[in-house]
């Protein structure tokens, strides 16, 4: 059976759905420039995506053939995920919330027909008639509340299935007089809702494949209610056993209190449960990764339990983890992260309350589930970046390719982004190169197109803050890696043919997430420092700005101050004497104060303060701040 996971890299996130089937995996990129927020396969042969902006894609995913594309209604609540029926002939798209409070959401249902996406229903409330249990789901505002209008659709947890094929949920005080908490299910052909109240208080339910059961915590369990409870121990609440409900959806009614822990002992917040193909018996998983301590343990529908399972491995790590395959005859997958650790299904007949599986014993396989390998993704991805053709790596037709690519940039630099990201790949004479592994070959061989560099980088600098703002990007666009912004390559190149290029650098540096991207300050600047050193005095002013670039990124210097932190101070006193430093210091920290872009909310004062903070540090630097003792009070900067 065809087995669903999303990837991506760290900078094209969730942009991948990867089938795999037969062991093999098959890859499709649904939205070139937007992620997938949710995706679900519809049979074995199709895939449904949707993603950020409420785009739907329907996939054949075997031939990475669009089938449709439909885009959901605009609204106050996103979809934010999908459910197939059993038979795929519908697809739900939908926001929900986990029931944890009694707060009232808009939320939105929207049931498309598999085979095109033909929008069937669409429903932000339920209408309800005077005199009964069956209302409508309506697609008319439902808020404000008003008299005769729509109840306000809040949904809580996941859609599922009910026996009959009816799409199902948990309504949050959305039923007739607006009732608390009670379960609501949708007739496919004629939108009506069938409303069955449940006990208000607000706790989830985890129904069975089938939609036949579902069970939920015992808030108050009384050893009284059921045979299953005989073992609990006394009246008095702190001794009651930790039990589950078990409850049928037709007709709804609580049938039985399953034990699960006996005994005084603490209760532990179930969080999770998986039922077993038969629906004889289910898992649960006792509490969150914060907690440190994460159990599980298999409850049967006859009252059989097994003992409460924990892995040491994890113990006393907050681990994240999830239920993987409960179908296996031999043993029951539990993931940590993409790791796999086992529980032997012949543990769960042992008598005992508890069993902590030791590493040497719980099967332990790293990356059981992370899908395609990172290179793999990497590869794949590298198919659907924008290619730059070079007839052959002479400077005349690089400086022709990248003199495209500066008009492409200046015209829609828009429509070479995937994402946030910007990457290239670079086809030189027929073969193809990363974008870092093109400027490096550049920079290596020492290639005589500086001019081009410089006008390319000029002119991305130029058109990125306004696409970044109509985006609402956070600061600056990335680049081809993990951690560079977009062009670093090209930055890093030109640096390396003109070391005076620290002009077009600054504006690099300003223009960036300096609380995220540091390649620029660590790699790129170390590689620049290491190759040209500090030659001259405008070098040395390029130095004072970097300084208050990493001041204004928001790192915390531990080694003396930034002006140490590449050797500029020391190079300023072999070039300047501490007057003309101060000089250069006051011009420096002026500039920098005044520029918009830099998005830097510290005033003159706090900046200098930091800088004087590196200049006590030698004896020259102390001269250079007596220098600037004669400088006047600077204007109160921005609070």
């Amino acid at each position: 059976m065809p087995r669903l996971e999303i990837t991506g890299t760290e900078r094209r996130y969730n942009t991948v759905a990867a089938i795999e089937d037969n062991g093999a995996w098959q890859m499709v990129m649904p939205f070139p420039r937007a992620s997938i927020r949710a995706a679900a396969l519809v049979g074995d042969e199709r895939l449904i995506c949707l993603s950020e902006d409420g785009e739907l894609c329907l996939i054949a995913w075997r031939s990475r053939r669009d089938v449709v594309r439909r885009r959901l209604p605009r609204g106050d609540s996103c979809a934010r995920r999908l459910f197939v029926t059993r038979d795929a002939e519908l697809i739900a798209a939908y926001v929900s919330h986990v029931p944890s409070d009694e707060t009232q959401y808009l939320h939105r249902l929207v049931v498309l027909r598999a085979a095109d996406l033909e929008i069937l229903l669409d429903g932000r409330g339920i209408t309800w008639p005077s005199d009964g249990p069956i209302g409508r789901l309506s697609a008319e505002e439902a808020y404000p509340p008003r008299p005769g209008g729509p109840a306000i659709l809040t949904i809580h947890g996941d859609l599922f299935e009910d026996p009959e094929g009816r799409l199902a949920f948990i309504g949050l005080r959305c039923g007739p007089g607006g009732s608390s908490y009670g379960l609501c299910r949708l007739e496919r052909t004629d939108g009506s809702v069938r409303y069955d109240p449940l006990p208000d208080a607000v706790k989830p339910y985890w129904f069975s494949p089938s939609g036949r059961y579902a069970v939920t915590p015992r808030l108050d369990p009384s050893p009284r209610e059921s045979e299953a409870a005989a073992d609990a121990v006394g009246d008095d609440p702190r001794h009651r056993a930790q039990a589950v409900e078990l409850w049928t959806t037709e007709p709804v009614a609580h049938v039985a209190t399953l034990v699960a822990r006996p005994g005084p002992e603490p209760h532990r917040v179930m969080t999770e449960v998986a039922w077993e193909p038969d629906e004889r018996a289910l898992w649960v998983k006792y509490g969150f990764f914060w907690d440190q301590k994460t159990e599980f343990q298999c409850i049967g529908l006859d009252g059989a339990r097994s003992p409460v399972f924990a892995f040491g491995r994890y113990a006393g790590a907050k681990a994240v983890s999830t239920f993987g395959d409960v179908a296996d005859a031999e043993r029951v997958e539990i993931r940590f992260y993409s790791d796999a650790v086992f529980i032997p299904r012949p543990w769960c007949a042992d008598s005992g309350p508890a069993r902590l599986i030791a590493q040497d014993e719980d099967g332990y396989r790293p990356q059981a589930s992370a899908g395609p390998s990172a290179s793999a993704v990497g590869r794949f991805l590298a198919r659907s970046l924008p290619v730059v053709t070079v007839a052959d790596f002479s400077a005349a037709a690089i400086a022709e390719s990248l003199g495209w690519l500066t008009g492409q940039i200046r015209a829609d630099l828009a429509a070479l982004l995937r994402s946030d990201a910007l990457a290239l790949t670079f086809r030189v004479g027929g073969k193809a190169l990363t974008e870092p592994a093109f400027f490096a070959r550049i920079a290596r061989e020492r290639i005589a197109v500086a001019p081009v560099l410089r006008e390319l980088l000029t002119t991305y600098l130029e058109v990125q803050p306004a696409l970044v703002a109509a985006r609402n990007l956070y600061r600056q666009i990335w680049g081809p890696d993990d951690n560079q912004g977009a062009l670093a390559p090209a930055m890093q190149a030109l640096l390396h043919l003109d070391p005076a290029a620290h002009d077009v650098f600054r504006d690099y540096l300003a223009q960036r997430d300096g609380e995220h991207e540091d390649y620029s300050t660590t790699v790129m600047m170390q590689t620049y420092i290491a190759a040209t050193g500090w030659r001259d005095r405008a070098m040395i002013g390029f130095g004072v700005y970097f300084a208050l670039i990493r001041y204004r990124d928001g790192v915390i210097s531990l080694g003396g101050g930034f002006l140490e932190e590449h050797g500029v101070l020391d190079a300023a006193e072999g070039l300047l004497d501490p007057a003309d430093f101060a000089v250069l210091i006051r011009e420096e920290l002026d500039g920098f104060a005044a520029r918009p872009d830099l998005d830097c909310h510290l005033g003159p004062d706090a900046l200098s303060r930091e800088l004087r903070a590196s200049l006590a540090t030698t004896a020259y630097g102390r001269r250079v701040l007596a220098a600037l003792a004669d400088r006047p009070a600077a204007p109160p900067g921005p609070t």
